[in-house]
């Protein structure tokens, strides 16, 4: 198993993405080969609601809330 399909057995599920730059939280709603969409709830960076995607190659750290 590689690490997007280990994070697809995840999806739904909230999570927090660390990258070296910059700190996302939100609904993990894909992950296939090379990169990951996550509907990032809005913060102080994020002012609304949105889908982003972030390459695998960029993430640091993903850690799976608890339901």
């Amino acid at each position: 198993m590689d690490f997007s399909e280990i994070l697809a057995t995840f999806i739904g599920r909230t999570v927090e993405i660390i990258q070296t730059n910059q700190f996302l939280q939100g609904q993990l709603r894909s992950a296939t080969d090379g990169f990951i969409t996550v509907e990032v709830v809005s913060s102080n960076y994020i002012p609304t609601s949105q889908v982003v995607t972030v390459l695998n190659e960029s993430i640091s750290f993903v850690r799976i809330l608890p339901l």
